[in-house]
């Protein structure tokens, strides 16, 4: 019964605890005696300045680029993976042969993956040299 009321009591007060912190005391005046309570506010004029984190000199176009080139690295790895994958269920066809139409199916997938991944740079030039004509 206790974790039944312990588990969203947790939560409840998980995500009740961040809006404690975005109270934000101004410089109120006091009651009746008129004094500052001395708690110092915002300025009432902020200026707020966004930093690019990327670098000075970025647009869209380099920063698709640079996403291409982490899905081609991630991709990579996760093609290595898939063949050393469909290695162990070729190695495993003669404990159970139900797993060669099972390899034979991963390989065809891997196989297709690996050509989209190595295709993506050139699809991504294709479609950036058909935008640079359109403008």
């Amino acid at each position: 019964m206790n974790k039944y009321i312990f588990t969203p009591l947790f939560f409840v007060v998980l995500l009740a605890v961040p809006t404690f912190s975005l109270a934000q005391s101004t410089g109120v005046q006091g009651g009746s005696g008129g004094g500052s309570t001395g708690v110092q506010g915002a300025p009432s004029n902020p200026s707020v300045t966004l930093i690019n984190p990327l670098s000075a000199e970025t647009d869209l176009e380099t920063f698709l680029r640079g996403i291409l080139d982490v899905v081609i690295s991630v991709g990579t790895v996760v093609v290595i993976l898939m063949l050393v994958y469909v290695g162990f269920l070729f190695a495993t066809t003669s404990v159970n042969p139900e797993n060669k139409v099972k390899a034979r199916t991963a390989l065809l997938w891997t196989l297709v993956g690996s050509l989209v991944l190595l295709g993506a740079k050139a699809i991504a030039e294709g479609i950036e040299a058909t935008v640079n004509a359109l403008s």
